[in-house]
């Protein structure tokens, strides 16, 4: 595909379109999963009286501002284009994430990130639909895994920022990092990425209904679901990893060497998994993902006390886990024309964050409520209910592609 735009944006070649949205995603990862690894000193922080269940609301409001991000942001990209509501949804997130820094009570941080949550929606959209169009037949799996892998590496940015920083120095700098690193990124995406060669020649603006006409209706309900429980399995996890693993008496330097694995298993591991959904198909090997994942959670639940094996199963859950969701997302951004794209990926995503607004709530009263292992068991349901959607797809035979035979010549 020839970029479109002008100046360093008309040689930009393709892979390089592909990297510098992994670079959004990164700088989102980082902002996103930041709130698992300061939790543990929010709960401590003098004067704001959080308790778990505090901790797991304000949790979820980055979440619902994601909801409300994916699904507008999707729209905006099919009707203005990829680039500039990229480039806004970026500088978005970036201003709330330094708000969240002066935050003065769980309320006020609740309501920032909850802002930033909007543009961390809409970005993610966004970008996963603008590399698939600087994508080649047949590697759809390997560019949602590029992509995606931003969100784990920014995790695991994060956990080393919470290694360094955290005891001596509180929670505040991890977010001013956050700026930093989101400020950066925008720079360099504002100066170098251009506009996607799809939506230039193909102005047709996406609409929603359009995704649940009667042939549509059934695959995309199923997305759906699988997106939904997911991503409140994931990021379920990556909120409550490191408090789970102090409540099951491990010391803080510990628990969060936990969350980095997880992250860092789920950026190495995905790259198989990927080879594999672009060789047999996205719905059975996501699928299969799935349900490693909550073998790998029933693992972390037992809580075994070799530190080897413990390490190995949640390296293993987190590759699973973010497999799964790639996949997802690739069967959506493999399957719909350009016009449709952005509203496609808005959808699954979107309706996926509602997962991910439930997860930390839902973590945190099932903690207050019973203990760790429990909360352990709810996240095993959730991705089993995943890997049965998924299931379903994959058994039927119905193809996302297949789906849209009226658009059967655009498709990507």
């Amino acid at each position: 595909m020839i970029p479109q735009g002008s100046g360093i944006r008309n040689r930009i070649p393709a892979v390089a379109v592909v990297g510098l949205c992994a670079l959004v995603v990164i700088a989102e990862g980082y902002d996103l999963i930041m709130y698992g690894a300061i939790l543990p000193a929010l709960l401590d922080e003098p004067g704001w009286g959080m308790t778990k269940s505090v901790g797991g609301t304000v949790g979820s409001m980055v979440y619902i501002g994601m909801t409300v991000g994916a699904l507008a942001g999707g729209r905006l990209a099919d009707r203005f284009g990829r680039r500039r509501p990229l480039l806004v949804a970026v500088a978005w997130f970036m201003v709330w994430t330094a708000a969240c820094a002066v935050a003065g009570s769980s309320w006020q941080l609740g309501a920032f990130r909850l802002l930033a949550g909007i543009g961390m929606g809409a970005a993610a959209a966004t970008a996963l639909a603008l590399a698939r169009e600087y994508t080649p037949p047949g590697r759809t799996g390997m560019t949602v895994t590029i992509l995606m892998a931003g969100i784990p590496i920014g995790g695991i940015v994060s956990a080393l920022a919470g290694l360094a920083l955290l005891s001596r120095h509180g929670w505040r700098p991890l977010c001013w990092i956050g700026v930093v690193l989101t400020g950066v990124v925008l720079i360099v995406v504002a100066l170098l990425l251009p506009e996607s060669a799809d939506f230039a020649t193909r102005r047709a603006p996406g609409r929603l209904r359009l995704l649940f006409t009667a042939d549509r209706r059934a695959v995309t309900l199923l997305v759906a679901v699988a997106a939904f429980a997911e991503l409140l399995t994931w990021y379920g996890l990556n909120t409550w990893m490191t408090t789970l693993m102090r409540e099951l008496h491990y010391p803080l330097t510990s628990a969060l060497q936990f969350s980095m694995t997880l992250n860092t298993g789920a950026v190495v591991g995905s790259f198989a998994l990927a080879v594999a959904g672009d060789r047999w198909g996205a719905r059975p090997v996501g699928s299969a993902a799935a349900l490693v994942a909550a073998a790998g959670i029933g693992v972390c639940a037992v809580g075994p006390s070799d530190r080897l094996v413990l390490l190995a199963s949640i390296a293993v859950l987190g590759a699973a886990a973010q497999s799964a969701l790639n996949l997802i997302n690739a069967a959506v951004a493999d399957g719909y024309p350009a016009e449709l794209r952005g509203t496609a990926l808005g959808w699954s995503n979107g309706v996926g964050r509602l997962g991910a607004v439930v997860a930390p709530s839902l973590g945190g009263w099932v903690l207050s409520a019973t203990g760790p292992s429990q909360v352990f068991q709810t996240f095993i349901l959730t991705s089993v209910c995943c890997a049965a959607a998924l299931a379903v797809l994959a058994w039927s035979g119905r193809s996302v592609r297949a789906v849209a035979p009226e658009h059967a010549g655009v498709a990507g």
